[in-house]
């Protein structure tokens, strides 16, 4: 093969390949970066950063653990689903819920430009509440699921809430079971 031959097809090979990668774009949760701090979420994307305060969104005191289950723009929004966890009280002791933990699921409908637009959340664990998950968080597929078993005033109900990936703009959907004896 001659010189210029060989670098015409390396201009092609590089061609298709970015071609290719403008195709598939890399998903944005693969492109963010997180961190949290109190009741602040940080997301970085490349160079550019975010923040976004949850504190009305969680039933922990402070955030100890945040784990971002999925990540989508679709249309003109941005979607996120984050599984939160922190403690009951601070600082912990050996009382009521000393040692214990909340968890929540927060769904959250962002603009492009990430100011929150809309929000729901899901209290999937308490010290405080008698709320318990059955299993943590999971996906099957496409959908996260969790169910929980719940008592408010007296009477205990199983709560199941699930996210499809698919269809993110119909956020956290929370159906009420029968409770299984």
């Amino acid at each position: 093969m001659t010189r210029a031959a060989f670098s015409a097809a390396l201009v092609l090979v590089g061609a298709i390949s970015v071609a290719q990668q403008s195709a598939s774009p890399v998903p944005l949760g693969a492109r963010l970066k997180l961190r949290w701090h109190g009741s602040t979420v940080y997301l970085r994307e490349g160079n550019d950063s975010h923040e976004l305060s949850l504190r009305d969104q969680f039933h922990a005191v402070q955030l100890d653990k945040v784990t971002l289950q999925s990540a989508k723009e679709a249309g003109d929004f941005i979607y996120l689903l984050l599984d939160v966890n922190g403690p009951s009280k601070v600082p912990g002791d050996s009382h009521q819920c000393g040692a214990g933990m909340e968890s929540d699921l927060i769904w959250l409908k962002l603009s492009k430009d990430w100011k929150v637009l809309n929000a729901k959340n899901f209290h999937y664990d308490s010290c405080w509440a008698t709320i318990s998950a059955d299993d943590p968080p999971k996906w099957e597929g496409d959908t996260l699921r969790v169910s929980v078993y719940a008592v408010t005033s007296g009477t205990g109900r199983t709560l199941v809430a699930t996210y499809s990936y698919k269809r993110p703009e119909e956020g956290l959907k929370i159906a009420e079971m029968p409770v299984t004896q």
